[in-house]
């Protein structure tokens, strides 16, 4: 067999099982539909579709991103009808075309590393990003302790710290979600490693 033909016999399945997804896709949405009164269907189905096309390929979105897009794209279905619009947001994410703990795990690893902030920093990013709090509740067990995470970024960022300013440090660190506290002993453990070094 020839290189296109293998092209073409691998281009006609992927073609096969995306035909196959789009048959089985309103079936699945009826499933999910069946508590919607008769009249509410038509509408269900329309919220639904714009949501699946703001959610794209892109599961990572939050319940609020998605009920934010839901209620601008149709502002009176959201004012008469406000638990269609969350009906269909909990359908979705049952459905696992929306994963708020992606969307909350992306957030953890942007601001991580060189980037880091504490876990209250990253819980009110999470909050304004719209996500749940029982899911941010669980995503914040999955960050280290604020201790941890601030000595971990202290050994990355020390060499750019001025000694001459170790002010300007705490309120770096301050300005980064942590507490007062956390940033003394940040910064006393910093100086003292100097002075050790000396």
């Amino acid at each position: 067999m020839n290189q296109e033909e293998s092209y073409q016999k691998r281009l006609a399945k992927a073609q096969e099982i995306v035909s196959q997804l789009h048959k089985n896709f309103p079936k699945k949405g009826k499933n999910q539909a069946s508590d919607v009164s008769t009249k509410h269907q038509e509408a269900y189905f329309t919220l639904r579709q714009r949501a699946i096309k703001y959610i794209g390929i892109d599961r990572g979105r939050s319940y609020g991103q998605v009920k934010k897009i839901l209620e601008n794209s149709f502002p009176e279905e959201a004012t008469e009808n406000p638990q269609l619009i969350d009906l269909v947001i909990q359908d979705l994410i049952d459905e696992q075309y929306l994963d708020e703990y992606l969307c909350g795990r992306r957030i953890i690893k942007r601001h991580s590393g060189r980037a880091q902030k504490s876990k209250e920093y990253i819980r009110q990013l999470m909050l304004r990003q719209g996500i749940g709090e029982r899911t941010i509740t669980d995503l914040l067990l999955e960050i280290e302790d604020d201790r941890i995470t601030a000595e971990a970024y202290r050994i990355i960022k020390q060499a750019e710290w001025e000694i001459s300013n170790p002010e300007k440090v705490m309120r770096h660190l301050s300005s980064r979600g942590y507490s007062t506290g956390i940033c003394r002993e940040i910064v006393r453990k910093w100086l003292n490693e100097i002075r050790t070094e000396k």
